[in-house]
């Protein structure tokens, strides 16, 4: 069974971690300069011994192996820690060099974890399809519930809608009551009045 992998206690600042790891990049190209001028300033007359001896035997001539030393080191010297520059620059190496320190301590609780998927339990195996299976469920249930948040919110405005419109009837009705029963007073009090006006006129009439 495979060692369980350890998580870390708490998740680092990244970029907290860059700044800590940046002093790699300059230490590693100075290291990279110094290694490139010390294979010049190694090199002598002896290693052009296998040059001399073609261009003695080929075409009779003697090289002065001391003066093209000093000026291939001369040469060596400008050029390489130009290339080395350009190299660095054109490749972001700074930056990876960085990147890399920063990801190693990431996942540094995570080293000694076996990866051997044949040696992982079938609950291991599966763990990865789970979880993608349980994220997309979870976007799923997302999606639902923002699509139930909208529709709520659609009901809820038809309901004021609704709730304003009964409202108004009510009022409507408030005041149509009150007018009947104020007509219906007048009418009361109307009442004897024109009932003597007819008895007058009938009287009239005779």
């Amino acid at each position: 069974m495979s060692q369980p992998a350890r998580m870390p206690v708490s998740e680092p600042n990244i970029e907290e971690a860059f700044k800590r790891h940046s002093p790699i990049a300059g230490k590693v190209k100075a290291e990279y300069d110094k290694a490139l001028m010390e294979i010049f300033a190694d090199m002598g007359a002896m290693c052009l011994e296998p040059f001399a001896a073609i261009l003695l035997e080929h075409e009779n001539t003697i090289l002065n192996k001391d003066t093209l030393i000093e000026r291939v080191r001369a040469r060596m010297s400008q050029a390489l820690p130009k290339i080395n520059d350009h190299f660095f620059v054109s490749n972001d190496v700074g930056k990876k060099l960085i990147t890399m320190e920063v990801l190693k301590e990431k996942f540094e609780p995570y080293k000694g974890t076996s990866w051997n998927v044949h040696k992982l339990t079938p609950e291991e195996r599966t763990r990865p399809v789970r979880m993608r299976l349980m994220d997309s469920s979870i976007r799923f249930i997302q999606k639902q519930i923002v699509s139930q948040e909208k529709a709520i919110g659609i009901a809820m405005a038809k309901s004021r809608e609704n709730r304003e419109r009964i409202q108004s009837i009510q009022n409507e009705r408030v005041k149509l009551y009150a007018l009947m029963h104020q007509q219906t007073g007048y009418y009361k009090e109307m009442k004897p009045k024109l009932m003597e006006l007819t008895k007058l006129m009938i009287d009239n009439d005779k």
